[in-house]
């Protein structure tokens, strides 16, 4: 998970986009009226018959049909800071990146997990994939995947079990600063059975505890990370680690024999348009702040021929630039980091009605927050955090910025959808009085605006700078917070950014990655399968001891929590069913809601346009199926 989706590289329900042909041809059609007038008959005794010749029926010229076109241009409103796969971790990145880096398995538009550049069914403990070997506390996962044997990177080099290794070491180069490491700390070794088959080994009990007591060897620096290790409790683990989507940790895989040599710390200043990927398109062109321009690879796809040649992703500064070029007919599609919301349901609505595209308002997992600093005044005081919370009228940011399109949520996983979600936990109604109350217990005095407290002998006002990206909604956001603490006493500045900005890492200046932040909105792209590890743990808040890891950004910190996501992604008795998980998410729930760290506002529905005649645009409702997963099946008529 990622702001704007942060995914992990963040970055793990159905939209079947079907395009009705028929729709462009009613365009088309010419609207024939036919008059009839009345003829005055005068009587006569008798009627003669005659021929009667009938003009000929106008020949109508034939209707426009729809033509094949090999360039699709699709908009997005934000821009990668990298391509680089392992560091950084925005939506935008996982969108732009996923036809020249298809990987091993992903999820299709259905959340369901399937094998791309890797044979057969995906590997489970039912089909015998993967299996426990060992005994006692030396007990641990393997899980074995093949790769096919016509996968190939776009120089023609094949993928290799080589590529699987690198990364997953790479990974684990503490000097990388990759965006998120949980799942690949999870992994004692990966193994090459040969060329193409490789096998994921997972922890034991006895390489856990080593782990986190900082004496574990194996083929990664895993000294480097046992901070992690030992507050994520591998100290007091109990049979083999495990996760709850095993079959996908430690399945990435890159170019060894393009940046094999190039050391971890330098990855980050890899020209990645010169590096191949393993999917049907290679990038051609990246003319920042403009486009970035994708062609099909002169190397066979194994998955099928690509239909399309040239995919354009086009970056637009502002939502109103996107909704122009929908008027203009400029662009084919507006992917899922377009811009776009709820919010623009109106002009939405008479772009549609005009014919030329459909537009698609699809439930999923990514949920719009403001995440608050509980090590910085004024949000290290529990009572501050949950007056705020009391404060803010979720409903009516709904129904005036988005016309009642939004669901409101206090949990990180949406209702309605996540077979996680529980109605079991802390909520905090709307109620500016009782927020007052809480204010009041503080030692806040609210008589006049703002609300005022004497610290050290220092008499501060309740003031701090909410921040988010310079996205038009967000900042209509953004105001209408700040007009509701108003009425509280929160004195509320507002500080709008670059998305590029809020996405970079501590050593660009990010202040949510570094955590110099007071508050700020973002969304998160979450998992069909909840999982808080690296997220919401001690171990996951970003300091200078951990290389700025993790994305615990509120800092969040609860040794009883960090118990609770443990049984739910670790231990091999909870983890793999979803029935003993259920309990442990509703306790963690609950501590998470009563200590307020984060204020959940609602889930976004996801808004795509596409024209008529693109079809096969399948994203799904994850971050393991950006848009175009499937691209090599687009096709684009006009």
């Amino acid at each position: 998970m990622k702001p704007h989706g942060k995914v992990f590289l963040d970055p793990r329900y159905l939209i079947v986009l079907s395009i009705v042909l028929a729709a462009c041809a009613r365009m088309q059609e010419k609207k024939i009226v036919t008059v009839q007038s009345e003829a005055t008959l005068t009587s006569t005794p008798q009627v003669q018959q005659s021929a009667i010749t009938t003009a000929p029926e106008p020949t109508l010229p034939p209707t426009p049909a729809f033509q094949p076109v090999d360039t699709v241009i699709l908009a997005l409103q934000q821009e990668p800071d990298t391509l680089h796969p392992l560091i950084g971790a925005t939506t935008v990145r996982a969108i732009v990146m996923s036809p020249v880096l298809v990987g091993c398995i992903s999820q299709n538009e259905k959340a369901e997990w399937v094998n791309l550049g890797c044979e057969g069914d995906v590997p489970t403990i039912d089909n015998g994939g993967a299996i426990f070997m060992g005994d006692g506390v030396d007990r641990h996962l393997e899980v074995t995947h093949k790769i096919r044997d016509d996968w190939r990177w776009t120089d023609g080099a094949p993928v290799t079990s080589a590529d699987v290794i690198f990364a997953w070491k790479l990974i684990m180069n503490p000097n990388l600063g990759a965006s998120g490491t949980n799942a690949s700390e999870k992994i004692y070794n990966i193994e090459a059975v040969d060329e193409k088959r490789f096998t994921v080994v997972f922890m034991s009990e006895a390489q856990a505890k080593a782990a986190a007591g900082g004496v574990l060897a194996g083929n990664v620096d895993f000294a480097a990370f046992q901070a992690d290790y030992a507050e994520a409790g591998y100290a007091a683990q109990v049979g083999p680690v495990v996760d709850p989507l095993y079959w996908s940790v430690g399945v990435t895989w890159l170019p060894q024999h393009v940046i094999g040599d190039v050391p971890a710390g330098e990855q980050a200043s890899i020209d990645w348009t010169t590096v191949p990927g393993d999917g049907p398109y290679v990038i051609k062109e990246w003319k920042q702040g403009q486009e970035l321009i994708l062609e099909k690879s002169d190397q066979p796809f194994p998955l099928g021929d690509a239909k399309i040649k040239t995919i354009i992703f086009r970056f637009f500064a502002q939502t109103a630039d996107v909704l122009a070029a929908l008027q203009t007919g400029e662009i084919d599609a507006v992917t899922g980091a377009g811009g776009l919301t709820v919010a623009n349901a109106p002009d939405l609505d008479k772009i549609e009605a005009a014919g030329m595209y459909k537009v698609l308002y699809e439930p999923g997992y990514q949920w719009e927050h403001i995440d608050l600093n509980t090590t910085k005044f004024p949000f290290d005081d529990v009572k501050v955090r949950q007056a705020m919370y009391h404060s803010i009228d979720k409903q009516a940011l709904v129904d005036k910025l988005y016309f009642g399109k939004q669901k409101i949520t206090d949990l990180p996983v949406p209702p309605g959808l996540s077979w996680a979600y529980s109605d079991n936990y802390v909520k905090y109604p709307y109620d500016p009085e009782k927020a007052k109350v809480l204010l009041a217990e503080a030692g806040w005095d609210c008589s006049t605006s703002p609300c005022t407290k004497e610290i050290d002998g220092v008499k501060k006002n309740l003031e701090f700078t909410l921040m988010t990206t310079d996205r038009s909604d967000r900042q209509a956001l953004a105001q209408m917070i700040q007009q509701q603490l108003q009425i509280v006493g929160f004195s509320t500045n507002l500080q709008f950014l670059n998305s590029r900005d809020l996405n970079a890492p501590c050593s660009a200046g990010n202040p949510l990655a570094c955590r110099t932040f007071d508050a700020v909105i973002y969304s998160w792209s979450a998992s069909d399968d909840p999982a808080f590890l690296g997220l919401y743990d001690c171990a996951a808040i970003p300091s200078e001891s951990n290389y700025y890891f993790g994305q615990n950004y509120p800092g969040f910190c609860n040794e009883r929590a960090d118990q609770l996501l443990s049984l739910n992604e670790t231990n091999p008795e909870i983890s793999l069913s979803r029935e003993k998980r259920r309990p442990i998410l509703e306790e963690f729930f609950q501590l998470w809601t009563a200590d307020a760290p984060v204020i959940p506002l609602f889930s976004n529905t996801r808004v795509y346009v596409v024209r008529a005649g693109f079809v096969n645009f399948k994203p799904g409702p994850t971050q393991y199926a950006a848009d175009g997963w499937n691209a090599w099946e687009w096709e684009l008529s006009k």
